[in-house]
């Protein structure tokens, strides 16, 4: 089996990496995360003024790595493969994961976060999961299971 973990780094994506890890510890599978990131992403792309602080904030590939490196942690923790993957893509993130997956042909399963990296980049990038899950979706044949973010 082969579950597909897209993430973005967030503390709710944490959550759906984590049940991954612990459902191929169970199954015997392999779990392949994904991070779809736009690096030519700019100010004037928005029309929008922003502080230094969030453009600071925007992503690098270095951030891309590191994100993607927690899973493949989490999974040597426990005995369980990771691949990374890492997409530099243009618009929303869920068009490009459904890409990835009707092109790769061997993925299961999709474990997934409800939510992301907050409103900020919600407002622009819209929602990776609805996006898997709304129109774009019927072109989507795998299986997807959204992992709500657990209170401990």
């Amino acid at each position: 089996m082969k579950i597909l973990v897209p993430t973005d780094g967030s503390w709710a994506a944490f959550a759906a990496e984590k049940y991954a890890v612990e459902l191929c510890k169970r199954c015997g599978g392999k779990i392949v995360t994904l991070h779809v990131y736009d690096p030519e992403i700019s100010v004037e792309t928005w029309k929008v003024k922003l502080k230094r602080e969030l453009i600071r904030k925007m992503q690098t590939e270095r951030d891309a790595y590191e994100i993607v490196d927690r899973v493949k942690k989490l999974g040597e923790e426990e005995g369980v493969e990771v691949e990374s993957v890492i997409i530099k893509g243009k618009g929303r993130p869920s068009d490009e994961i459904i890409k990835y997956i009707n092109n790769r042909g061997d993925i299961d399963l999709i474990i997934i976060a409800p939510t992301g990296k907050g409103h900020f980049f919600k407002l622009f990038l819209g929602s990776t999961t609805e996006g898997l899950l709304s129109e774009l979706g019927r072109l989507l044949q795998v299986p997807v299971l959204v992992v709500p973010k657990r209170e401990e």
